[in-house]
């Protein structure tokens, strides 16, 4: 019987042990035994102090305990609070926050609306921003493109005829555009033209090129249309012609004849610089030069060329950078070809083998 008793002691003294063992807790951290209060976490048992150290979430920007709702970038923990106010991407321009589809320019982030209305580059047409297709002209005007089939463009500078970027301009019959920037510099009187050609002379004499009639008749022209019909050149930007008639007697030219026709309303660099030209023709006449195509005119091309390198204005380089990047065989290639004899050898011998080309 007393066996039976302690057995039964025993047995039960095992029982408690089991259950004592079987319900204690322990940190998931450390494995150690939890005592007094502890913090569950996804079903898990943590001490505080190994929550805090291991479970814990920190604010990557403010270093303290994040509690409720967080943000998350790039694998780092914020508060809302501190991810709005440091983490969160803002407009480079009103410094708001970005949310949604936003635009990067130059590594720079910024609203849409921003973007558009701060940013990009507005039309100097109509001021609107430009956001397809664009023009940049030699002036530095930035407009969208489809303006340029839409005005008319100054025969002189090119630049649009419009009120913002001209202050307007004017037609000469319906064909032909001046814009008002350069209408105050024009030749378009005959009581000009003496002036005009004793300073067009005085300067290719510095070149060699002289003994020039000193009373050649200049005629304006309105139309480019009537000039083309004069010269029975067919190409479309002339802007001079010279007529030459000779008569002859027992095979000896005993009287020459020139008649030089410019248009009408170009600015006085460009005149002076298509007088030049049609000078040069001269002086080939004069000496029975009669050369290619490509040379003659390439060779007249070095008289307006002279003209616009002795101004130096932004007019005149202009109209160089349009020489230059000519590509018509004659008007373009002819004078590149013939510019860089010029500056190979220079005046002097130029004209002396002038004949030879």
């Amino acid at each position: 019987m007393n066996k039976i008793f302690f057995r039964y002691i025993i047995y039960l003294f095992y029982i408690s042990f089991t259950l004592l063992i079987g319900n204690q807790k322990t940190c998931k951290s450390c494995n150690k035994e939890l005592s007094a209060q502890y913090l569950i976490h996804k079903g898990r048992y943590y001490h505080h102090t190994c929550y805090d150290k291991y479970i814990q979430i920190y604010c990557d920007q403010c270093g303290k305990k994040i509690d409720g709702s967080y943000n998350t970038s790039k694998d780092k923990n914020y508060h809302k609070t501190c991810y709005q106010q440091f983490i969160q991407k803002r407009c480079e321009e009103c410094s708001d926050i970005i949310s949604g589809i936003y635009t990067i320019h130059e590594g720079k982030e910024y609203h849409e609306s921003c973007y558009v209305e701060y940013i990009l580059p507005k039309c100097d047409v109509c001021h609107q921003p430009v956001e397809d297709k664009y023009i940049k002209d030699f002036w530095g005007n930035y407009y969208h493109a489809y303006h340029d089939k839409k005005m008319p463009s100054c025969d002189n500078c090119n630049r649009l005829i419009c009120s913002s970027l001209t202050n307007g301009g004017y037609s000469i019959n319906s064909n032909r555009f001046v814009c008002n920037l350069c209408k105050p510099d024009v030749i378009n009187n005959k009581f000009q033209l003496r002036k005009v050609l004793n300073n067009v002379l005085d300067i290719l004499k510095t070149v060699g090129v002289d003994n020039l009639p000193i009373n050649l008749p200049i005629t304006l022209i309105d139309s480019r249309e009537e000039l083309i019909r004069m010269s029975g050149n067919r190409l479309g930007n002339i802007q001079g012609y010279t007529n030459y008639e000779e008569s002859s007697m027992a095979g000896r030219i005993i009287d020459q004849k020139y008649h030089i026709y410019i248009l009408s309303n170009l600015q006085e660099e460009i005149f002076k610089a298509v007088l030049a030209h049609e000078l040069f023709h001269v002086y080939l006449f004069q000496n029975k030069l009669d050369l290619r195509s490509d040379i003659r005119e390439g060779f007249c091309n070095l008289g307006s060329n002279l003209i616009y390198q002795h101004y130096g204005s932004k007019l005149s380089k202009y109209r160089i950078k349009m020489m230059n990047e000519s590509t018509d065989p004659d008007y373009g290639i002819g004078y590149k070809k013939m510019k860089e004899k010029l500056d190979d050898i220079g005046w002097k011998r130029l004209l002396k083998k002038l004949p030879r080309f």
